[in-house]
């Protein structure tokens, strides 16, 4: 029979590392959990990625409709304040003949 060779730590070459012996010899369960530990660091750190990506872009797209909001707001802004001219709406009101009145307006007191 052959004898099985037992691996110490101290013993572990690169080559032993690159075929694998520290996971098909005796004790290796030691060597599995650390491995499927490793995995699940992977697994969370690339997970974690992936969600902190997704949120800067719903965050860009929501500073896109930030600005488009508010390049909206200064255009009806500035519509609004050009309609409230005394001119914009004279010439609106002129349509239905209502025209600056000429006489200078004059105050009532009422003396009580």
């Amino acid at each position: 029979m052959a004898k099985k060779r037992k691996i110490n730590k101290s013993n572990i070459s690169i080559k032993d590392i690159l075929k694998g012996k520290f996971l098909v010899e005796e004790g290796s369960f030691g060597n599995w959990r650390f491995v499927f530990f490793l995995a699940i660091l992977a697994f969370l750190s690339i997970s974690s990625s992936h969600w902190a990506d997704k949120k800067v872009v719903k965050l860009r797209k929501l500073q896109r409709n930030v600005a488009d909001l508010k390049s909206e707001y200064s255009d009806i802004h500035r519509e609004l304040m050009q309609s409230q001219m005394e001119s914009a709406v004279a010439e609106i009101v002129s349509k239905d003949s209502i025209r600056k009145s000429t006489v200078q307006p004059y105050m009532l007191i009422n003396d009580q």
